[in-house]
C-alpha cells in the first residue's frame, strides 16, 4: 500500500500536467473565409491565435481575427477586411509590398510590434501585406497575407484570406 500511493501520485501529475502532450504551435498558415454556416443564428469561422485553430464567431472565446466582406467609407463596392470582436482597435498595417519576396523579407524582419497606429478594421485587405494584430487579451500576432479574394454569390459576398501567422503568447511585443 505504501508503494502504491507514490505511483498513483506520479501518474496523476503526468496526466494532469501535460495536456495530452499537445503544445499549441506559435506559427502556421491558415485560410479564413466569411462564408456563413448554420441555420440561425448564422456563424462563420475566424482564427484564434491562442488555440492555433479556426473557431466560430459564436465561440467563447471569440476568434482573434475574422475576415469579412464590407463596404468601406468612400466606396460602394464590397472589399475584404480583417475584423476583431474586441472593444479596442486591433490592427496595425506594417507594410504593403509589390512582390511576395518583399513581403516575406519584411515579415521575417519584423521582430517586435514597434510603434503602431491601431485601427478598428484591417482594410483594405490585399495580398502581400504585413499586419500586427492586438488580441482581446492584449497579446500580439503578426501576419503576412498570401492570398485575398472576394466572391459575389447569390447569398452575398464571401471574403477569403490566407495568411502566415506568428503569435506571441506571453503578452510581450517581441515575436518569437
Amino acid at each position: 500500500m505504501k508503494k502504491l500511493i507514490p505511483v498513483i501520485t506520479v501518474l496523476l501529475l503526468l496526466f494532469t500536467g501535460c495536456e495530452g502532450g499537445k503544445d499549441k504551435p506559435l506559427s502556421g498558415t491558415v485560410t479564413v473565409t466569411s462564408e456563413l454556416f448554420g441555420t440561425g443564428p448564422y456563424y462563420s469561422f475566424g482564427f484564434s491565435f491562442a488555440l492555433a485553430e479556426k473557431v466560430t464567431t459564436l465561440s467563447n472565446p471569440a476568434p482573434d481575427v475574422s475576415v469579412e466582406a464590407a463596404v468601406i467609407a468612400g466606396s460602394s463596392d464590397f472589399v475584404p477586411i480583417l475584423s476583431a470582436n474586441t472593444l479596442k482597435p486591433s490592427f496595425g498595417l506594417k507594410g504593403e509590398y509589390a512582390s511576395e519576396n518583399e513581403a516575406i523579407a519584411a515579415f521575417n524582419a519584423l521582430t517586435e510590434t514597434g510603434t503602431t497606429t491601431w485601427s478598428d478594421m484591417g482594410k483594405p485587405l490585399k495580398a502581400n501585406q504585413v499586419w500586427v494584430i492586438r488580441t482581446g487579451d492584449t497579446k500580439y500576432a503578426k501576419i503576412r497575407t498570401t492570398a485575398v479574394g472576394l466572391e459575389l454569390t447569390g447569398d452575398g459576398p464571401v471574403a477569403r484570406c490566407t495568411f502566415l501567422w506568428v503569435y506571441q503568447p506571453d503578452g510581450s511585443t517581441v515575436f518569437p
